[in-house]
C-alpha cells in the first residue's frame, strides 16, 4: 500500500471553472485587440460600446469562473490542478478588461 493521496472523484467545479476562465481569456483579449485596432485606426467611436458590453461579459465570464476555481479548492480526494488554472486565468481574463479598458481610455 502507499501513502499517496488518490484522487477519486472528479473535481466538476474546478473542471467547470478551467473551462470558463479560457473562454473569458480568449473573448477578452479578442475583444480588447480590436479596441486598440480601433483606436489605433481611429474607428472606436462607431463599435466602442458593442466592444465595451462584450468585453464587460466576457471579464464577468472570467470572475464567474475564478470564483468556482477557487470552490474547486476545496473539499477532499479531488485534484486541485484544474482549480488552480481557473482561478488564476479567470483573475487574468479581468485584470486584462481593465488594462485594455485603461489603454482604450488613454
Amino acid at each position: 500500500m502507499t501513502d499517496s493521496p488518490v484522487h477519486n472523484q472528479p473535481n466538476t467545479l474546478g473542471n467547470v471553472g478551467l473551462a470558463l476562465s479560457v473562454s473569458s481569456l480568449v473573448l477578452v483579449f479578442g475583444f480588447g485587440l480590436c479596441a486598440l485596432v480601433g483606436v489605433q485606426q481611429g474607428w472606436i467611436q462607431l463599435v466602442g460600446t458593442p466592444l465595451f458590453i462584450c468585453s464587460a461579459s466576457s471579464a464577468f465570464l472570467g470572475l464567474v469562473g475564478a470564483v468556482l476555481g477557487a470552490g474547486g479548492l476545496f473539499g477532499s480526494n479531488r485534484p486541485r490542478s484544474s482549480a488552480i488554472a481557473g482561478l488564476l486565468l479567470g483573475l487574468s481574463g479581468v485584470c486584462l478588461f481593465f488594462a485594455v479598458l485603461g489603454a482604450v481610455q488613454n
